[in-house]
């Protein structure tokens, strides 16, 4: 994968300055904006805490840029009107938005840079399994009729060693997706796929945290010998946008 210089430009409008002040729960916190307190919504269900802490400066989106009235329940379905996207750390800025890694994954596929999807010519998002399950994606290749489901991790968590590590809390539905993913491989013309987005430039290369969740970092490994590709890329994020820029390690 190339470095590129082009980001994917944030769609939702300039990000806007904010100081984080508490987490309340997973997916909501107070964070000074403009000088006044304002109730946001949390962008990832991880713990964060190296991130998100009192001081610690964000950019946020605001949902209510696009719009003409202060309606906002009515005109996006949302209870809040900002939502934290960034973090700065160690001078650099992290994504921490967790649906932001589908949408590179989803670009670069686009310009032909995920090699082990260059086969597929389609590939389509949030596509269900089952009732209970729904994958990132699905790819198809329309000659041969193959298919590939497609699974995307964002990982913000990196180690004193310069790794990124996933999960940064622990995921139930993390280690249903690789069973899931391990069966689907047993199927005619179907490859599976796990693929992590580092959205933290600090980090060189991804593993599974293996003392906050060992049932995801077991599962994981049995994946990769199970016909499941597993594969990794780093971000380039700052206040403008994103980009995958480059393919990383996977360290099992």
């Amino acid at each position: 994968m190339g470095p590129g210089d082009v980001l994917m430009n944030w769609s939702d409008g300039p990000l806007v300055p904010g100081v984080f002040m508490e987490r309340l729960h997973r997916f909501g916190a107070f964070v000074k904006i403009k000088g006044r307190k304002e109730y946001c919504h949390v962008t990832n269900s991880g713990r964060l805490k190296e991130l998100l802490y009192p001081g610690a400066q964000v950019a946020l989106v605001d949902h209510l840029a696009k719009l003409k009235t202060q309606t906002l329940g009515l005109k996006t379905g949302r209870k809040t009107r900002y939502a934290v996207r960034l973090a700065y750390y160690r001078k650099k800025w992290v994504c921490i938005e967790a649906n932001i890694a589908p949408k590179l994954l989803m670009e670069a596929w686009k310009e032909r840079r995920i090699p082990g999807l260059a086969s597929y010519d389609r590939l389509q998002a949030e596509v269900p399994l089952n009732s209970h399950t729904r994958f990132d994606f699905q790819a198809g290749n329309s000659r041969t009729g193959e298919k590939a489901w497609v699974e995307v991790k964002c990982a913000t968590l990196v180690d004193s060693e310069g790794i990124g590590r996933f999960p940064d809390a622990p995921s139930e539905r993390a280690s249903k997706h690789l069973s899931e993913l391990m069966e689907q491989a047993k199927q005619p013309k179907t490859k599976c796929f796990v693929f992590f987005v580092l959205q933290n430039p600090h980090g060189k290369a991804v593993g599974p945290k293996d003392d906050t969740d060992p049932l995801f970092g077991k599962k994981l490994r049995k994946a990769s010998r199970s016909h499941v590709t597993v594969g990794a890329f780093r971000a380039r994020v700052n206040l403008k946008g994103a980009r995958l820029i480059q393919d990383i390690r996977v360290l099992l």
